[in-house]
């Protein structure tokens, strides 16, 4: 029998977060709206990497519900934490979104903030259902925090990569939007001022407020993989979300896809300053990626390695 609170109504107060009180180790959150095409396999292969999994599911019809309490059966309720958030939440995009005050429980940012409310431990981290952990990079950054502990104020920031597939099925890395995460994505510690604040477009991370730093790639987006090609929760098709409708034609005008060995070629080259740790900055990060991808932190062979062992089809193969 699943444990699942139920979440009528909520507004979020920054005293929610009980920094004091934390214990030491790692917490992830997830919020989730109809995940189930990659709900399993994100929160699976991030468990044996923290302490507990927070799983927040609002509005969905698609079985993400029944998918969670079968993983908390698996993992244990201490081990993954599961909510049912009722209230009707805008989408990032809308003018709904827009319009809503940041504490509004119909609001994203409200949403966002009741799941991180809900972690309990020092160093937090953010997943979407659609992050799979790229275990070979992300092993030693999580041996790192655990030996070395992560200073208040501190982020260590992360990227991913966007698969998708070609016209012909194949999977590869998209050309157009290779990467996943800028900054915004990462192992943070608790500090009061840790908590997501209302942008017009979206729920915005207060990210600013870290000493950032880009320490690799943790993991693979399967966000162009999903059912809808990962834009069927922003309710494009009633007209109310013209940002992420232009993002979605673009999508669909261009579907190619590129080998990891093709995304390195094709990266800047960035001056050594620029791709300086401190400050973080948009640069800074597209530095830091390119040289990271430079030294091959990740090859085609992982792509391959993953793309069999999720059964995604056939991997692309390197142009002539």
């Amino acid at each position: 029998m699943a444990h699942v609170t139920a979440i009528e109504t909520y507004s979020f107060n920054p005293a929610d977060l009980k920094v004091d009180s934390r214990l030491p180790g790692i917490s992830a959150f997830v919020r989730t709206r109809n995940g189930a095409d990659f709900i399993r396999p994100t929160i699976l292969s991030h468990a044996p990497y923290v302490d507990e999994i927070v799983a927040v599911y609002n509005q969905c019809d698609d079985g993400t519900d029944a998918i969670l309490a079968a993983l908390q059966d698996e993992l244990g309720p201490n081990k993954l934490k599961l909510y049912d958030y009722r209230p009707r939440v805008y989408p990032p995009g809308t003018k709904e979104h827009a319009a809503e005050p940041a504490a509004s429980p119909h609001s994203v940012v409200n949403y966002s903030n009741f799941a991180l409310a809900q972690t309990g431990r020092q160093i937090v981290v953010k997943l979407d259902d659609d992050h799979i952990a790229f275990d070979r990079l992300l092993a030693p950054m999580v041996a790192e925090l655990r030996r070395d502990g992560l200073k208040p104020g501190r982020m260590n920031c992360f990227s991913g990569l966007n698969l998708a597939r070609d016209a012909d099925g194949r999977v590869g890395v998209h050309a157009d939007t290779p990467f996943s995460g800028n900054g915004d994505i990462g192992f943070f510690a608790m500090t009061p001022d840790a908590y997501f604040v209302h942008d017009r477009r979206f729920e915005d991370f207060r990210k600013y407020y870290f000493d950032r730093v880009f320490v690799g790639f943790a993991y693979w987006h399967m966000k162009y993989l999903k059912s809808g090609l990962g834009f069927a929760n922003y309710e494009i098709q009633k007209g109310r979300n013209r940002r992420f409708a232009r993002k979605q034609k673009d999508f669909h005008a261009r579907r190619e896809v590129v080998t990891v060995q093709e995304v390195a070629e094709a990266m800047p080259t960035v001056r050594a300053a620029v791709m300086s740790r401190i400050p973080f900055d948009k640069w800074a990060l597209i530095g830091n990626r390119a040289r990271a991808i430079a030294r091959e932190h990740v090859t085609d062979a992982d792509l391959a390695a993953f793309v069999e062992r999720y059964a995604l089809g056939e991997p692309l193969t390197m142009r002539d």
